[in-house]
């Protein structure tokens, strides 16, 4: 279960996307500055604007939810991650989008190195944009993963720590904006499905906790994240912002074949249907129109087959 849980949360991580901020051009110069909440994605860009904004996560396990959704203290290694997500207005409708990952992570014997993760293309399609005071939106989200991290065949590695799931899956999701209070408030609600049946070789020891010398393959199955996000505007400095987050994944299996005394055992694992609850509270501070500074946490409350975690990460928003 561990290493399952581990694995869900190493990939939500690596699957970031920024968040633009208002600007000049579409609001007065006394109109409140948004930089994005951490997580919620936004509505596509304006024509031309560049959307970088790197992302530093340390990830600490603080324990397991077992199947009755009871919390078990547990520990290990922090992981570090950085993210980088880039967003480009390629039409008034449509951003492109990608996300690059690589990880510092240790194994037990508190070996530490550094890996590239897996990446993800996106595109983000405009459905509606309206006008008045609360300016609503919704935006249609296609997005595709690329398993360019290691997660197998980690005995070869400098450590036995995965950087990817080295599944290749393919998402679609709905998210929709709107302001109030005179635009000082910003709401945002969000969710993501990701189609089952994505699968991938798996050999020796690997993200999904085989041993040395096994051979199989792993399939998974479908997984959703939601979001609800709000962003109050206090000054055009600061800003303080809040989501909560669900995430549930189905049932995934493994099967191969492992070595034993006489030869080769076969291997079917199928691990159970999981998800977790978590509140990410952050406060964002404005240098300009396009620079801002994104700072907070994922703290899990509650879950199902999931890990505890505790999730401060920092991020640099910059438009142009």
């Amino acid at each position: 279960m561990h290493e399952r849980t581990t694995r869900q949360h190493v990939s939500r991580a690596c699957l970031l996307l920024g968040s633009v901020m208002t600007t000049p051009a579409a609001f007065a110069e006394s109109s409140p500055r948004f930089a994005g909440p951490l997580l919620s994605p936004a509505p596509p860009l304006p024509v031309g604007m560049l959307n970088i904004e790197p992302y530093l996560i340390n990830s600490q396990l603080r324990g397991v939810y077992d199947g009755q959704g009871d919390r078990h203290d547990a520990s290990g290694p922090n992981g570090w991650y950085l993210a980088v997500p880039v967003q480009y207005g390629l039409h008034e409708r449509v951003t492109v989008a990608a996300s690059f990952n690589a990880s510092y992570n240790r194994d037990g014997d508190q070996t530490r190195a550094f890996d590239i993760g897996d990446t993800t293309l996106s595109a983000l399609i405009g459905l509606y944009k309206g006008d008045g005071p609360n300016r609503p939106t919704l935006t249609l989200a296609v997005r595709q993963s690329i398993a360019t991290g290691h997660h197998d065949r980690l005995e070869e590695r400098p450590i036995s720590v995965a950087s990817g799931t080295g599944v290749g899956a393919t998402s679609f999701g709905l998210h929709g904006q709107a302001y109030f209070v005179d635009g000082h408030l910003r709401l945002r609600a969000s969710t993501l499905w990701r189609t089952p049946g994505a699968n991938a070789g798996v050999r020796g020891k690997s993200a999904f906790g085989t041993p040395s010398g096994f051979d199989g393959r792993v399939r998974m199955g479908a997984a959703m994240t939601s979001l609800l996000a709000a962003e109050y505007s206090l000054s055009r400095t600061w800003v303080l912002a809040g989501e909560l987050l669900h995430e549930r994944e189905s049932e995934s299996s493994l099967h191969g074949t492992q070595p034993a005394a006489a030869g080769r055992d076969e291997f079917h694992r199928r691990d159970p249907s999981s998800w977790r609850f978590s509140v990410v509270p952050a406060v964002q501070y404005h240098w300009n129109d396009n620079v801002a500074l994104v700072a907070g946490a994922q703290v899990s409350l509650a879950g199902r087959n999931s890990s505890a975690v505790f999730v401060p990460q920092v991020a640099v928003n910059m438009v142009w």
